[in-house]
């Protein structure tokens, strides 16, 4: 009888039990380690108070001394095991990617053992040697990925074990004493002046990062987590870690404050609400709403004490350093820290609309996205800290800058470094095809970058109160041939107040105002559907024009209706650019849309009513006698044409 050995089934290897889920534990770690380095800090910076003498100044000097080395030595621990769980997770990730591997092959050798069963089980006698060398081949193949997966479950020990021993060389006060006087330990104060002196030459930081050991960027995230997590040209991985760390310090900081007691100040309360914004931010990716996109949040900046209490934030959706298409949304007047969770929220609908739009096209397009919620400006807007007149005087001031650009100007040098930025860190070969999407204030701010040089490939204008000083074209934006594109609802008032002079032309206010309407026609850009919005009367003014006209753009499309603006906007961040339809854009001047308004309002509230009231008075005549109503009739006519010719003559057709 003639035997055909062919290797047993391949059965397969449980996944690891550590997830990237298990990277809260090094933030945890990474919090508390800073926590106790700003503890330590303090205590090191701290002696006996000057006026102190004698004895009392030698205890106090003495108390504070001991409390300092104590609080470095667990600070000197927690940095190394915040080091040891990064190797440790850094290890996993590549024993998850080599398990993977190892999966797949374990797949192709079942199915080549399958394979061989069938052919055996109808082989003639003259095939069976050609058989039994295949399956000596596949047998080898088996025995060679045995040794591979033996290797990898010994890699995965090895890994495990290395850590416990960091872990236990420092879970003793006498081991972080040691290690927190250790030779080579990570000199932070001089890496952080480094850092700072880089400043905005992103490739130059990026490389400096990237050249550091990973205990230097470790104890640099522990020491200084606000400054590297807002550094333009540092990896998107690392700004995460380092300010998800320091998210987490100051709630659990505040909160505890809170639970001791103590009643948190106004802009104690602010930071605690820019913060758990962030938080918020960061867990809607999960939410039901998002939690099919299967998308990672990552925290792009974080400084909840910039600008008065407004704060600086910043939230990707999909990692921007490996994406192919990438978005940044800049947000306009009266957006701030605190609502960079609703401005997320904006963000993944374009994100999910962008990543809908790829897999629609036939056949479907290939290739990654990021789409990231940026308040890194001053938005004009109240500050939340005020609390006394002249505070207030300072915020109406602030707020006074809706109608000026001086916030817009400044803040599109720190959209361009941010844009610098992410083509720094991008890896895996070609840059991203990089879009910037500017709303309202926030396009005016995006039109500055854009015009200095930002280095993006696509600019969109949506909602927009003008393009800033010196723009009268789309060719001044310094964008690609093509690559600006603006939507503008017609009952959007924001959008009416774009135009190069004033109100009232040839009078003080020729000064206010944010530049030329890039919806016009003549302005050069490729204007896009979208939804027009309901018209609006009186209080509507706030209600619908400015809370639903003005804010529509990136609603989530219903099973019934559409997004037009959200559908183009998927179509340029993807690069699908062909795909948007130009309306041809304004033949009407902005100013002159809310001239209309003005005078539909007066015709609405005034001249209608007054029309109606002799409309309704002549009625009233005629359902009286005859002879009453021929006598006055003709008169009640011409008092109506002549109330509504009178309007006519008082409110032309055009602005003045």
């Amino acid at each position: 009888m003639t035997t055909i050995a062919v290797p047993a089934w391949l059965p397969r290897e449980p996944e690891l039990q550590v997830t990237d889920a298990s990277d809260a534990v090094l933030t945890d770690v990474r919090a508390a380690a800073t926590a106790v380095s700003d503890v330590a800090d303090w205590a090191r910076a701290n002696g006996a108070p000057e006026d102190f003498s004698g004895n009392a100044a030698d205890a106090a000097d003495h108390a504070v001394t001991v409390f300092a080395a104590d609080t470095a030595a667990v600070s000197a621990a927690l940095e190394r095991g915040a080091l040891a769980i990064d190797r440790f997770l850094t290890a996993m990730r590549e024993r998850r990617s080599e398990h993977l591997d190892l999966m797949e092959r374990r797949q192709r050798l079942n199915d080549d053992r399958e394979d061989l069963l069938r052919r055996i089980e109808t082989a003639t006698e003259d095939q069976v040697p050609a058989l039994q060398a295949q399956a000596a081949q596949l047998r080898a193949s088996f025995e060679t990925y045995h040794r591979d997966l033996d290797t990898w479950r010994e890699r995965v020990d090895d890994d495990e074990q290395r850590a416990v021993r960091a872990l236990g060389a420092v879970d003793e006060l006498t081991e972080g004493t040691r290690a927190a006087t250790a030779p080579g330990r990570a000199d932070t104060v001089a890496l952080a002046a480094e850092l700072r002196r880089l400043g905005a030459d992103t490739d130059a930081v990026n490389a400096w990062w990237n050249g550091l050991s990973q205990a230097e960027r470790n104890a640099l995230m522990i020491s200084d987590p606000d400054l590297v997590g807002n550094v333009n040209g540092i990896p998107t991985g690392d700004r995460d870690e380092a300010n998800t760390s320091a998210v987490q310090r100051d709630i659990e900081y505040l909160l505890a404050r809170q639970a001791s007691g103590h009643e948190l100040s106004a802009s104690e309360l602010r930071w605690l609400e820019n913060a758990q914004s962030i938080e918020m931010a960061v867990a809607q990716a999960g939410s039901p709403e998002y939690a099919a996109l299967g998308v990672d949040a990552f925290v792009m900046a974080y400084q909840p004490h910039a600008f008065g209490g407004d704060g600086i934030a910043a939230v990707a959706y999909g990692d921007p350093d490996t994406a192919d298409h990438t978005a940044v949304y800049v947000p306009g007047i009266m957006q701030d820290g605190t609502q960079i969770d609703e401005n997320g929220g904006q963000a993944l609908n374009l994100y999910e609309e962008t990543v809908n739009s790829m897999l629609g096209e036939d056949p479907p397009r290939a290739g990654s996205v990021s789409t990231i919620a940026w308040i890194g400006y001053d938005s004009p807007n109240f500050n939340p800290e005020s609390d006394h007149l002249l505070d207030i005087g300072a915020s109406v001031g602030d707020v006074s800058h809706t109608v000026t650009e001086a916030n817009a100007e400044a803040g599109g040098v720190a959209l361009s470094q941010f844009v610098d930025g992410l083509n720094s860190t991008h890896t895996g070969g070609d840059q991203p095809h990089l879009t910037v999407i500017g709303h309202s204030y926030g396009s005016t701010t995006s039109s500055y970058a854009a015009a200095d040089g930002m280095d993006a490939d696509s600019l969109v204008l949506i909602g927009s109160p003008g393009a800033s000083e010196g723009v009268h074209h789309a060719s001044d934006l310094d964008m690609p041939a093509g690559q600006v594109f603006v939507g503008a609802a017609d009952n959007d008032p924001v959008s009416w107040l774009g135009g190069e002079d004033g109100l009232l032309p040839g009078t003080w206010d020729d000064s206010l105002g944010l530049g030329a309407d890039p919806a016009q026609h003549d302005f050069g850009a490729i204007n896009f559907a979208v939804d027009n919005g309901q018209q609006f009367h009186g209080t509507g003014l706030l209600t619908t024009g400015f809370m639903e006209n003005h804010t529509n753009y990136f609603d989530d499309p219903s099973p019934t209706h559409d997004n037009a603006a959200l559908v183009n906007m998927a179509h340029i961040v993807s690069g699908n650019s062909d795909a948007v339809v130009d309306t041809g854009g304004r033949t009407q001047e902005a100013h002159d849309y809310l001239y209309d308004w003005v005078g539909g309002e007066v015709q609405h509230h005034v001249v209608d009513p007054v029309v109606d009231t002799v409309v309704d008075t002549a009625e009233e005549v005629r359902d009286g006698t005859v002879a009453t109503y021929e006598g006055v009739r003709d008169g009640l006519g011409d008092a109506v044409d002549g109330a509504r010719d009178a309007w006519d003559d008082l409110w032309p057709d055009h602005w003045p």
